[in-house]
């Protein structure tokens, strides 16, 4: 059962066995789970229930309705944009679909640094294979590699370069290539479509528009959840007031922190909102003399893992992939003005843009802002980050000359480079990458409220159950100790499945 808050004439109040504050890659897999398990289960998302015939393929209409803050999110000081879903599924709603299993050189890290000893691929094995089986992971298909991932490929292997073609949460996709925009057919497997039905079959109740304001504790232990009807605007209506005696915190690495520093709970270690991760990412742009039309068909279905090497360097390296936008975003991404801008969106059906990903180094925090809506998040590029992410733009421009490209753009907003084929990218180097610059953008927050052994070091245990606050349980990518070093959203559902069947085992305990 879904219901909107925006419709609430008067206060709500309710009781369930479980809370569920987020309903992306970890609240849905969470709330699914423990309803299947026999527990009342009530999610609260603060996001409206899109469902498909929403999703428009218009950019002006879908961004407001699935990113907050309309995809302009921002670090305090303007630098770097970061992506968040805002609407029932979450994240998993616009991602493009990239599915990894947690790599085994992090889990080493995270035991041997962290103390998480159970977080070994052989204990994940059932929560990986769970997750995966139900959001229908396989390999992309040859035939549904489209021509922008086909010539970045073609210049890896040119020149050498490990890349691999990834596995999708997909099932009947028809290539539309409006992935970002939320799947209008259904095809993309995200939260919306698996995890949040089967949560609903199971009895859990769906509370959209629900902005979770407050987490309260009694005797020592959770209590209840206070927040308000919230609108797109992020004007309040009605309160709710919901008593659980667990509430799992599945909101974000940038929202649950937020909620518990503004609850006062959960951070005797003093690391709550800190050592905030982002994967922050770099784009360049390879013009081919052939059309590409990259804004059809599957638009990341390939990357180059080249230049990381989790087993030598658990702790950095980058990758490049594929990246490509629709006429709004490809024009607010590449640099110049005027005519200068126009010549470049011209070669609009030529452009095959690659990101360089970033496992970062690198950390900032999340603090309470002036308001709900707007947290103060505080994040810059160690100098040895933003030397990697130079590397990664010359690596980038190798790769799309070897592939056939005439030009290469790198979008300095200042002076941007366009460069061809045989031209000396030294200059890139020189430039390297400051904030303010060049576009930094993320959609990957993470380690905000990590894992840990040590209470004094950590917010909450391996199984995501605070230190401080019995009964409280985190399942997001918050919880990672360290960057992840691989797109999160496998990761995030198999530690939030686990977590879940861990919250079933102990529930006489945690119901007492």
């Amino acid at each position: 059962m879904s219901q909107d808050l925006r419709q609430l004439e008067e206060d709500l109040r309710l009781e369930t066995d479980v809370c569920v504050v987020g309903s992306g890659a970890g609240g849905a897999v969470a709330a699914a789970e423990l309803a299947a398990g026999g527990r009342s289960v009530l999610v609260l998302e603060q996001g409206p229930h899109w469902t498909a015939p929403d999703f428009t393929q218009r950019e002006e209409e879908m961004l407001p309705r699935l990113f907050e803050e309309a995809g302009m999110r921002q670090t305090a000081d303007g630098s770097v944009i970061i992506l968040q879903g805002r609407n029932v599924g979450g994240s998993t709603v616009h991602n493009l679909c990239y599915s990894f299993r947690t790599p085994e050189p992090i889990l080493r890290l995270w035991r041997r640094e962290f103390g998480l000893a159970s977080l070994t691929p052989e204990a994940l094995a059932e929560s990986f294979e769970r997750v995966e089986r139900n959001l229908k992971v396989k390999p992309i298909r040859e035939d549904e590699i489209n021509a922008m991932n086909r010539v970045i490929r073609a210049g890896a292997e040119k020149l050498g370069y490990s890349g691999l073609v990834a596995n999708h949460n997909r099932e009947n996709c028809v290539k539309s290539g409006f992935c970002i925009l939320g799947c209008f057919f259904g095809a993309k497997q995200s939260m919306l479509v698996t995890y949040v039905p089967r949560a609903e079959e199971a009895g859990a109740r769906i509370l959209a528009s629900a902005r979770a304001e407050r987490i309260e504790t009694q005797g020592g232990r959770v209590r209840r959840v206070r927040g308000h009807a919230v609108d797109e605007a992020g004007r309040t209506g009605r309160s709710f007031e919901i008593s659980a005696k667990v509430v799992v915190l599945a909101a974000g690495a940038i929202a649950s922190p937020d909620l518990l520093l503004r609850s006062g709970i959960a951070n005797s270690s003093g690391r709550v909102g800190s050592n905030l991760h982002l994967h922050p990412q770099v784009m360049l742009a390879g013009i081919f003399e052939e059309p590409l039309h990259p804004y059809r068909g599957i638009p990341q279905s390939y990357l180059v893992d080249e230049f990381i090497d989790l087993d030598r360097d658990p702790r950095s390296g980058y990758y490049l992939m594929p990246v490509t936008g629709f006429p709004a975003l490809t024009a607010a991404s590449l640099p110049g003005f005027g005519r200068e801008h126009f010549r470049l969106m011209e070669s609009f059906d030529h452009l095959a843009g690659l990101l360089v990903l970033l496992h970062d180094r690198s950390s900032g925090s999340v603090r309470p802002g002036a308001s709900l809506s707007h947290p103060e998040i505080r994040y810059s590029l160690e100098e040895e980050d933003r030397g990697r992410l130079a590397e990664g733009l010359v690596r980038g421009a190798e790769l799309l000359f070897a592939g056939g490209a005439r030009r290469v753009v790198i979008p300095y907003w200042l002076d941007p480079l366009v460069l061809g084929p045989g031209d000396a990218l030294g200059a890139i180097e020189e430039r390297g990458v400051r904030e303010g610059e060049i576009g930094i953008s993320a959609t990957h927050p993470q380690s905000t409220c990590g894992m840990g052994s040590d209470p004094s070091k950590s917010v909450v245990n391996d199984f995501g159950e605070s230190h401080d606050v019995p009964g409280l349980f985190l399942a997001d990518a918050s919880v990672f100790p360290t960057s992840l070093g691989a797109p999160p959203q496998i990761t995030t559902a198999a530690l939030a499945d686990r977590t879940a069947r861990h919250i079933l085992e102990r529930w006489p305990e945690l119901a007492a």
